[in-house]
């Protein structure tokens, strides 16, 4: 259930380090003129009214390869409570851009498993290399960037290049650091105004960012004219939460508490659900977007919308009875077409890992039935996570296999390593479950023994009951898993359930 605090951190970190940048030519002499470098900047970051963190920009004149960059030190901390349990989420950034706004190299640090995650990506002659390293694996890949590709950090620089008009609109390709690929970002001059700054007005453009990426991330930010960020405010999963220029004694001050879980459960309406009910149905309404692309309409689950607006309809999950003679034998029968994507071995699923694959083998001890091996993998895994608690970050699969502690996430990836070791296709979902007096953000794990059965590690249940509502996400996860959670962002604190039956 704690996947929202990880959702929570990232994505604040995508849109707090657009506003960051403030170069303007692509001539290094006007560049380090206008920016005065170095520059040294603190923000507090409060949710919900309440101080949870800071975040701590420093910008200098360097060189990369020979050539002159601006060298770019990020770091973020926030604190948060998961149902009374502190976590701190803390990243550390260097990035070398270079004066065409396009990022050469980044060394990226974070601790969202609770153990240090390495991630070190260099971009040359349009294509990026990237190296990720956690929990003593390393993966690594390439892709292409686009030439007309520039760094989150380098978009409010554009904006100042040819001068602000209240009323402009832009267009930019930004490179996400969390994505590792380009996401359109599009920008627009609301007004001028002023902002109280340490006993003074200082003159601001208000602009405000829309990012498309799973679904939209708005926010609305105060900006100099010389590119100084005053403040930002995001309505992020319907959630306020607002960046403020401040000073490095006060960022780093005391925070309060706020707990993100809790803060975030959706208590429905009508009937109690019934704990391991194989059918399930539920009015949805949805206060901003369609449901049709925040829920997953499926052979378990059937959406029917009610209204021309596509934020009301009906919801009917039905749980199927899988026949252990239809399943699938553990062959090359499972392996066809697509499905050889979701066997193989990632950042967070290493199913390739000797660890892995020789648990996985031990535990299915020669079965050939695939329903029957998941079964036993299933069970396992909810009996020796032993220790279910909120006091990891996100952690890996072989991380979880050593310490054999963690709540959803840990179980979900844990089983779907061993699946996919055993030679099962398997995948993560993302949505709510019913659990006690309300529906909780939620992950669970689908295997494919001739049809896609999603089964409950973490609450015992072999087959999901029909109280697990899948919303919208990728079902291949990439380095972050970030994009899993797009139903989570297009219904946090917007989604409202009456249970019919």
């Amino acid at each position: 259930m704690k996947q929202i605090l990880f959702l929570f951190a990232v994505l604040t970190l995508i849109l707090m380090q657009v506003v960051n940048a403030q170069a303007a030519e692509i001539d290094p002499a006007e560049i380090m003129k206008m920016m005065q470098l170095p520059q040294d900047d603190w923000m507090n970051v409060t949710l919900m009214g309440t101080k949870i963190g800071y975040t701590h920009t420093y910008m200098e004149q360097s060189e990369y390869e020979g050539e002159p960059v601006i060298r770019i030190r990020f770091d973020s901390v926030m604190d948060f409570r998961r149902a009374g349990t502190p976590f701190r989420a803390e990243i550390a950034r260097v990035m070398y851009v270079g004066m065409d706004g396009q990022i050469r190299h980044f060394i990226s640090i974070s601790n969202e498993t609770g153990h240090e995650k390495r991630v070190e990506g260099r971009v040359k002659d349009g294509t990026l290399y990237l190296k990720t390293t956690l929990d003593g694996e390393t993966k690594q890949s390439q892709r292409a960037i686009p030439s007309e590709t520039i760094s989150e950090m380098m978009v409010a620089a554009r904006l100042l290049q040819g001068g602000i008009r209240v009323g402009e609109k832009h267009t930019f390709n930004v490179f996400s650091l969390e994505l590792f690929e380009p996401m359109k970002t599009e920008i627009e001059v609301l007004r001028k105004d002023e902002i109280s700054y340490d006993g003074e007005l200082k003159p601001v453009y208000v602009f405000n960012y829309t990012m498309h990426m799973m679904g939209e991330l708005k926010a609305t930010m105060w900006i100099s004219p010389s590119g100084t960020t005053y403040r930002m405010t995001i309505a992020l999963m319907g959630m306020p939460i607002e960046y403020t220029k401040t000073d490095m004694e006060t960022a780093l001050g005391e925070v309060g508490k706020v707990d993100v879980i809790l803060a975030t459960k959706l208590v429905a309406q009508g009937r109690r659900p019934v704990p391991e009910s194989r059918y399930f149905k539920a009015r949805l309404r949805l206060a901003g977007g369609g449901l049709d692309k925040a829920v997953v309409a499926n052979e378990r689950q059937k959406l029917i919308i009610s209204d021309e607006s596509q934020r009301e309809g009906i919801l009917e999950i039905n749980v199927p009875t899988v026949y252990v003679s239809n399943a699938l034998n553990l062959s090359a029968e499972l392996i066809q077409g697509d499905m050889a994507e979701f066997l193989k071995s990632t950042v967070y699923i290493q199913a390739d890992a000797p660890e892995i694959q020789d648990k996985a083998a031990e535990l299915i001890d020669g079965e050939t039935n695939s329903w029957k091996a998941a079964k036993k993998l299933c069970r396992w895994v909810n009996e020796n996570i032993s220790d279910k608690n909120l006091k990891v970050g996100f952690g890996s699969a072989l991380r979880t296999l050593e310490s054999r502690e963690g709540d959803c996430t840990e179980h979900t990836v844990l089983l779907i390593a061993l699946a996919r070791a055993a030679g099962i296709p398997a995948r993560v979902c993302a949505g709510i479950v019913y659990v006690g007096d309300a529906f909780y953000y939620h992950f669970w794990p689908e295997v494919y023994v001739g049809e896609w059965v999603a089964m409950e590690p973490t609450l015992g249940q072999i087959q999901a009951d029909a109280n697990h509502i899948q919303l919208s996400g990728s079902t291949l996860e990439s380095d972050s898993m970030l994009e899993l959670s797009e139903g989570i962002m297009r219904t946090l604190n917007q989604l409202e359930i009456e249970v019919i039956e």
